[in-house]
């Protein structure tokens, strides 16, 4: 955004999170969020309904970030003692305790959800049976919609109210509303970075083409095993599990081919965050807490305020739970203390990505290369017959 304006105007894409905070608060409702040529959502206002006032300016949490004073931040890692709900989540389950403990006080939790049509999304739910929505990992930046408005609303009217999403979309959601309300938990999922919704969608209509009708995606699926977690499709036909070292999504995911510009000089990468509670995976287990390493999943857990600590403690006995140090839970943790540095061949796979079919695209940039598949064959082979486990524990005992 340009500073000597008061009508919003995107100069450079890096200084963009998407939060939609600027779009939520314009009195007016001239700024639309609009997808760009890399299928990102970005603001654009009309400029004659534009009344000048700045407020776009002055509630993005980029323009207007300051590092957060530190807390007395305690950690811990966590598993949840409901079988299912640890089967169904990405790691260890803690997301849905601490959205029981704000529906069962009448409360409202926001999260992301894949809809049918495979379109991630943000959406509420007020009941428990829903939760499941909002289980495991969805590898797409959401799309945010009316939320940030819908969540002051329902503070408005008193009701507690649950916001999760990365980062940013938090910072954003607390820019929007000015001041931190009593009856709002805040949880962020931390975030390596967020790829690109319009890839997303083509990406979706690549494999319908190439598997017929999409019943469900899982990025982070746990059928076999959590330390070897797959992209796992459901189809009317049959079903596909993919590693990271073949699965085509995991791969530009984790290339830093098509994630959003901002990504590469995010200022939320902190353990010292804005939120009440941080959660994200716990890899590896073995080394932080050897009786979780069950290929389970496990969940590390970062309490930043007074609220969050309240929160948990509510909470805790809905867990197994191994106590760690804020130190050890944060060292070299990648989403907490670097940039992440994108890809050197990023704009040349998005001047392909305009011209060329998603297949091709794939071909091109992520071929299934005979090394592909022998990675793929021997970490299957290695997780089937456990010899992955025994090797880790041999590494550990050197």
């Amino acid at each position: 955004m340009s500073g000597e304006q008061t009508l919003i105007k995107i100069v450079d894409n890096r200084k963009c999170c998407g939060c939609t905070a600027c779009a939520s608060i314009c009195p007016v409702n001239c700024i639309e969020m609009v997808e760009d040529e890399e299928g990102f959502l970005y603001p654009k206002a009309d400029e004659e309904k534009c009344i000048g006032c700045g407020a776009c300016d002055r509630v993005c949490p980029v323009l207007n970030y300051k590092k957060r004073i530190t807390f007395d931040e305690t950690a811990c890692l966590v598993q949840n003692k409901d079988e299912k709900v640890l089967k169904e989540s990405t790691s260890g389950g803690a997301f849905t305790e601490i959205a029981k403990y704000v529906i069962k006080r009448g409360g409202l939790v926001y999260g992301v959800e894949m809809s049918d049509a495979l379109v991630v999304r943000h959406t509420a739910v007020d009941n428990e049976a829903d939760l499941n929505k909002f289980r495991n990992s969805k590898y797409v930046q959401s799309y945010l919609g009316d939320t940030f408005k819908d969540v002051k609303d329902q503070l408005g009217s008193g009701r507690f109210v649950c916001f999760s999403g990365t980062p940013c979309q938090a910072e954003g959601l607390l820019q929007f509303l000015g001041k931190r309300p009593e009856n709002l938990i805040l949880v962020d999922i931390s975030c390596r970075a967020v790829p690109s919704p319009g890839v997303w969608k083509r990406y979706a209509d690549y494999m319908r083409e190439s598997h017929g009708e999409i019943q469900s995606v899982r990025f982070r699926d746990k059928g076999l095993g959590y330390q070897y977690s797959t992209m796992y499709i459901k189809t009317r036909d049959g079903d596909e599990r993919e590693g990271i070292e073949s699965a085509p999504w995991l791969r530009m995911f984790f290339s830093g081919m098509i994630t959003r510009p901002s990504c590469s000089e995010c200022k939320f990468r902190s353990p010292y965050r804005k939120t009440d509670l941080t959660i994200w995976d716990c890899y590896p287990t073995y080394r932080m807490a050897p009786e979780f390493d069950e290929n389970l999943g496990t969940t590390r857990i970062l309490v930043h305020t007074e609220k969050g600590r309240e929160v948990f403690h509510e909470i805790r006995d809905s867990f197994r739970i191994h106590s760690i140090s804020f130190e050890d839970v944060t060292e070299g943790v990648y989403e907490m203390q670097l940039f992440h540095t994108g890809n050197p061949r990023r704009k040349e796979f998005f001047e392909d990505y305009q011209s060329m079919r998603m297949g091709e695209v794939i071909e091109k940039y992520f071929p299934e290369t005979g090394k592909v598949k022998a990675k793929k064959t021997i970490r299957r082979d290695m997780n089937k017959y456990g010899i992955d486990k025994t090797l880790k524990h041999i590494l550990r005992k050197e």
